[in-house]
């Protein structure tokens, strides 16, 4: 064992190996890697494919058909489509065909119904999309391979799977930094911002989209980003060409951040913990405006820095297109366009929804009814003190948690969420405090001094007792005085208003004019 010898180390890390350290920064060079694909037990092997899908919408994408094409040569079919389905395929002879998906990937059905035609389906994407665990796993059955890698390049993953062992081209690093903005490149985010520039003579991303059909071998901007691809030197030139660009336009992404500025903080429904600084806004830099409403709102929550993120909301005829952008350790923004039918990675996201079903992803305001004092309530087991949010009847609040009860009151039901118009102040507030609740059914009066109640009757409760509610009914139209009374209560037989609906019932009774009717 003593003169045994010892192990190979490595060397050259994979910047090193491929020769561009002058262009990254060092204390991030650790983040470019080398993928290893290992075809044991693997269906579809590399000279096996006769059918190569892109993302028009998506420059990575298309680089990672050059470097399928730059393997497989002539003989194969190139089309680009987008991530709608197998009806935007142009070419619909593909039946009995090894399809590869570079950089896009459908929903499961449309996968399904590809592979029902007796294909055999390679997908390499960046993108963490709305395919579960199980969906991957029972298309694996079927002979499908899909793999998603949310820390590589879909140009990288291709060019390691269909030329393996060669050193991974400048080009597609370049285009892997700036797609999953890890700003491992000097002047990261320039270069990302003048990527279209990336050939000399044209707007590749835009040139991109009009490939939306069948692709030639020959098709000239397959030849234009073959030369950049085989040529390191002509690619460097082409990357400060595009960091060149991207630095002229500083002055106008600036102009378009500080345009949509005045965001207003929300919640998902089913993400309440994350805060969102949202606008609705049409920008080519959507991206750096999401970016920069992340920023200011981490700035705002200062301890919450790691649950902001920033949306932009395009509106056009066809929909909503939502863009989502988190700050590095902020929330994984792919989970909430996966959810919603998207796709993304970590901290950069995007999904399309129907302007109507806009509203309904999130938690609506609540309006309080009357003045919360500034109280301390122990939590006990872990020994720390929980603040109840100072507010005034009128302050709007988000609830991002409901039901909670503590031991020092447990008769009261408690909710915690923060004020809308200054997001940093959070904390618990009595849920009685923003509640209308509707009887949804007759109940007679169960002794004496406890009022009956009629179905559709509206209750403002102040105070809960077991099974009985002091409060006050609220009748329809202006309110003079209300008059309180105990009120059977429980969950069967009120239910909590919406919050919209609470806000036209608001006016409705002069609320905003007398915001002392519930005190």
């Amino acid at each position: 064992m003593a003169n045994a010898s010892a192990p190979p180390r490595r060397v050259l890390d994979t910047v090193q190996r491929e020769n561009f350290a002058d262009l990254v920064e060092p204390s991030r060079r650790s983040l470019v890697k080398v993928l290893e694909f290992s075809f044991e037990g693997q269906s579809i092997s590399p000279k096996e494919v006769e059918v190569v899908l892109f993302d028009i919408y998506s420059l990575d994408s298309f680089a990672a058909a050059c470097a399928a094409r730059s393997f497989l040569g002539q003989g194969v079919h190139y089309e680009g489509v987008t991530r709608n389905g197998y009806k935007d395929i142009v070419d619909t002879n593909l039946e009995g065909k090894v399809v590869a998906m570079l950089g896009v990937c459908w929903k499961y059905m449309e996968m399904k119904e590809l592979i029902q035609a007796e294909n055999k389906i390679l997908v390499l994407d960046s993108q963490e999309d709305s395919l579960t665990e199980d969906d991957i796993n029972e298309l694996g059955q079927y002979g499908s391979w899909i793999m998603t890698q949310p820390h590589f390049g879909a140009g990288v993953m291709a060019w390691e799977f269909f030329n393996r062992g060669k050193k991974v081209p400048l080009i597609l690093r370049a285009i892997e930094d700036a797609h999953l903005g890890r700003r491992v490149f000097k002047d990261a985010d320039a270069l990302e911002d003048g990527i279209d520039a990336l050939l000399e003579d044209v707007d590749i991303t835009a040139q991109i989209r009009e490939l939306n059909r069948a692709v030639v071998f020959k098709d000239e901007l397959f030849l234009k980003f073959e030369e950049v691809l085989k040529s390191s030197q002509l690619a460097r030139e082409r990357v400060q060409a595009a960091i060149s660009k991207g630095s002229g336009r500083r002055a106008e992404i600036s102009k378009h951040q500080q345009a949509s500025s005045s965001g207003v903080v929300r919640v998902f429904r089913h993400f309440p913990a994350w805060k969102c600084n949202v606008v609705i806004a049409q920008s080519k830099f959507e991206g750096r405006i999401a970016e920069r409403l992340a920023q200011d709102l981490a700035q705002r929550c200062p301890g919450s820095e790691e649950r902001c993120l920033g949306i932009v909301m395009d509106l056009s005829q066809t929909g909503v297109r939502v863009t989502l952008r988190s700050l590095d350790g902020g929330p994984p923004v792919a989970q909430i366009a996966r959810h919603f039918g998207g796709c993304g990675s970590a901290m950069r996201a995007f999904f399309k929804k129907s302007s109507g079903s806009i509203e309904s992803m999130f938690e609506q305001p609540e309006v309080m009814l009357r003045d919360v004092a500034c109280l301390h309530y122990g939590l006990g087991v872990k020994a720390l003190s929980c603040v109840c949010l100072s507010l005034s009847a009128g302050d709007l609040v988000t609830v991002m948690r409901r039901g909670e009860h503590h031991k020092e009151s447990p008769m009261d039901d408690w909710s915690w969420g923060f004020k809308v118009h200054e997001p940093h102040k959070e904390g618990w507030l009595p849920t009685l405090s923003y509640s209308v609740y509707v009887a949804i059914f007759d109940k007679p009066s169960p002794g004496q001094g406890v009022e009956e109640v009629k179905e559709g009757d509206l209750v403002v409760a102040k105070v809960q007792r077991g099974s009985y509610a002091y409060g006050s009914r609220l009748p329809r139209g202006p309110i003079e005085a209300l008059e309180k009374s105990w009120f059977p209560f429980d969950e069967d037989l009120f239910k909590r208003v919406h919050p919209s609906s609470v806000a036209a019932i608001l006016e409705e009774a002069g609320f905003f004019t007398r915001k002392d009717i519930f005190a």
